[in-house]
C-alpha cells in the first residue's frame, strides 16, 4: 500500500550510495573501534602521510596482489586472504618502514598456506619479477591513453617503446638462476617480511578464510531468495573489489556482503524488503545505514577509472615511501637490471 512504499523509500534514502570517496575510513583494529575521527588512526599517518597517499599505496598494494593470483591461479579466497594480511600488517607498521612490493609478496606466499593453496617460493619469485618487469616498462606512459596508468617515475626509453616492443622484450628475458643475485634479492625481500608478518600478527592466521565477504554471499543471496546467478557474481565481484582497501579492518564481513548485494540488486533492477524492516537488519541489525552508504560509496571510488591516482595505483609502479630506498625502487640493483 501507499504508507508501505513511503516507509521503503524513507529506508533507502537513509542508505546513500553517491561514489563519495573515503579516504580515512572510521578507525577500528580487530574489530575494536577507536577515534571516530582518525587522520592519526595508523601507524603511516601518524608518520605523516596523508589519507590520500596511504589510500594509493593501499590500492597499489591490493593490485600486485591481484596480479600475482591470476598469473599463479589462485582462488579469489586465497587473494582476499592474502588482501586482508596485506591491510592488518599497514595497521601495525607505518608505509615508512616497509614497502608494499615486498609485504605483498610475502602475503601471496602466506595466503597460499593458510588458505591450503601453497604455492612454490621459485613460482612466487618469478611471477612478481614478472609483474615488476611489465609495470618497469610502463614508466612514461601518458595515464589518460593507455589502460595502464603512468609510473612516477621515468624509465630509460621505456616510455618510446611500442607495444610490440614491449611484449618482445618481456618474451625475450632469460631465466631467472636459482643462484643468482636478482632470485636471492626477491627471495630473501619475500622470506624476510615473512618472519615480520607473522611476528606482528601474532602467527594467528588461520581465522582470515572464515571470516571473508566472499563466505556469506551465496547464503545471503539463498536467503533473500534471488533467482539468476546474475546478482550473486556481481555481488561476488564487487566483494573481491573491496580487498582494494582496508574495509576488512573497520567492517564485518557480514554488513560488506550486504554492501556487494545491495548495490548488485539495484543494478539489476531487483527489488528486495524494505518494510517492515530493510532486508539487511536480518544480517547486520539496525541503525547501520550509514555504515552501509560508507562501504558502499568507497567500492565504488575504488572501481572510478577515471580518478588518475586510482588507475596510477592499479596499473603502474609506485615508489615506496621508505626513508631508505626499498629493494626495488628505481636506482636499486632490480631497477637497473628489469630489462
Amino acid at each position: 500500500d501507499a504508507s508501505s512504499a513511503s516507509a521503503g523509500r524513507n529506508i533507502a534514502s537513509k542508505c546513500v550510495v553517491d561514489r563519495t570517496i573515503y579516504t580515512t575510513l572510521p578507525s577500528s583494529i580487530d574489530g575494536v573501534k577507536t577515534s571516530s575521527k582518525s587522520p592519526q588512526s595508523t601507524p603511516s599517518a601518524k608518520d605523516g602521510i596523508s589519507s590520500a597517499i596511504e589510500r594509493i599505496h593501499r590500492i597499489h598494494g591490493a593490485s600486485l596482489l591481484l596480479d600475482a593470483a591470476t598469473l599463479l591461479r589462485l582462488p579469489p579466497s586465497t587473494y582476499a586472504t592474502a588482501c586482508t594480511i596485506f591491510h592488518r600488517m599497514y595497521h601495525r607498521i607505518s608505509l615508512k618502514q616497509r614497502d608494499v612490493w615486498s609485504m605483498a609478496i610475502a602475503c601471496t606466499l602466506l595466503a597460499g598456506k593458510v588458505d591450503e593453496e601453497p604455492r612454490a617460493v621459485r613460482s612466487i619469485v618469478l611471477t612478481f619479477a614478472h609483474i615488476y618487469r611489465r609495470r618497469r616498462l610502463r614508466a612514461g606512459d601518458d595515464i589518460k591513453k593507455y589502460h595502464y596508468g603512468a609510473a612516477d617515475c621515468e624509465a630509460d626509453d621505456a616510455a618510446s617503446l611500442t607495444e610490440g616492443e614491449r611484449e618482445n622484450v618481456l618474451r625475450s628475458v632469460k631465466p631467472m638462476p636459482m643462484g643468482g643475485p636478482v632470485y636471492a634479492e626477491w627471495k630473501n625481500a619475500m622470506l624476510d617480511m615473512e618472519s615480520n608478518i607473522l611476528r606482528a600478527l601474532g602467527f594467528t592466521l588461520h581465522w582470515i578464510p572464515d571470516s571473508l565477504p566472499h563466505k556469506f554471499i551465496l547464503y545471503f543471496v539463498r536467503v533473500l531468495e534471488i533467482e539468476g546467478e546474475e546478482v550473486a557474481q556481481e555481488a561476488w565481484n564487487y566483494c573481491n573489489d573491496s580487498c582494494h582497501i582496508d574495509l576488512c579492518v573497520h567492517y564485518d564481513p557480514e554488513l560488506i556482503s550486504c554492501a556487494a548485494i545491495l548495490m548488485a540488486s539495484s543494478n539489476h533492477n531487483v527489488e528486495l524488503p524494505l518494510v517492515p524492516r530493510p532486508w539487511w537488519e536480518v544480517f547486520i541489525g539496525s541503525d547501520r545505514h550509514q555504515d552501509l552508504s560508507t562501504v558502499c560509496n568507497s567500492i565504488l571510488a575504488v572501481n572510478d577509472e577515471n580518478d588518475l591516482d586510482v588507475r596510477r595505483s592499479k596499473y603502474a609502479f609506485v615508489p615506496s615511501l621508505m626513508e631508505e630506498p626499498s629493494f626495488n625502487d628505481p636506482d636499486s640493483y632490480l631497477w637497473s637490471v628489469a630489462d
